[in-house]
C-alpha cells in the first residue's frame, strides 16, 4: 500500500540547481526524472515534491492516497463536508496515470486529492486539462 503523502508542486527558474538543493536537503536524489520534471519521494519524509521549470512559485498542493477507492472515499467525504471539487479519472498528469479531484482553499490555492494507478504509463503524454483552470502553467499543463 502506498503511504499517504502531502504533494507540493513547485516552479523553479533553475531546475538543475533546485534538484541539487532538494537532493541535499532530503539526503537522496529524485525518484522520477523526466524532461522538465523532477520528483522527490524521500523514504523518511511524508512528502511528494515535484519541481518543474517556470516562474518560481508554488504550482499546487496535493494529497496522494494509496488506491483509487481511497481517493473516491476522500472525495465523497470532502463533498459531504460542503466543499466543491472536480473529479477526473484515468488522467495522465505529472507523468503518471491518476484518478484525481481538484478543489480550492478559501484563498484560491489549488489542491488535488489523488491516487496513482500507473506510475510510468508508456508513451503517455500529460493531459493539458489535468490541472484546474485556475492553475495555468508556462508548460501548458500542470507538469509542463
Amino acid at each position: 500500500m502506498t503511504q499517504t503523502r502531502i504533494h507540493v508542486s513547485l516552479r523553479t527558474a533553475d531546475l538543475e540547481a533546485t534538484t541539487a538543493f532538494y537532493t541535499k536537503l532530503f539526503g537522496a536524489g529524485p525518484d522520477k526524472v523526466r524532461d522538465g520534471y523532477v520528483r522527490f519521494a524521500p523514504d523518511d519524509v511524508p512528502i511528494l515534491l515535484s519541481v518543474m521549470p517556470g516562474e518560481p512559485a508554488v504550482d499546487h498542493f496535493g494529497l496522494r492516497v494509496g488506491e483509487s477507492q481511497e481517493a473516491q472515499m476522500a472525495w465523497q467525504r470532502i463533498q459531504a463536508d460542503g466543499i466543491s471539487l472536480t473529479p477526473k479519472e484515468d488522467v495522465v498528469c505529472c507523468h503518471a496515470l491518476k484518478d484525481e479531484a481538484w478543489l480550492s482553499d478559501p484563498d484560491g490555492r489549488s489542491w488535488e486529492v489523488y491516487a496513482v494507478t500507473d506510475e510510468a504509463p508508456e508513451g503517455a503524454v500529460d493531459d493539458p486539462a489535468c490541472c484546474p483552470d485556475a492553475q495555468p502553467s508556462a508548460g501548458g499543463g500542470c507538469c509542463g
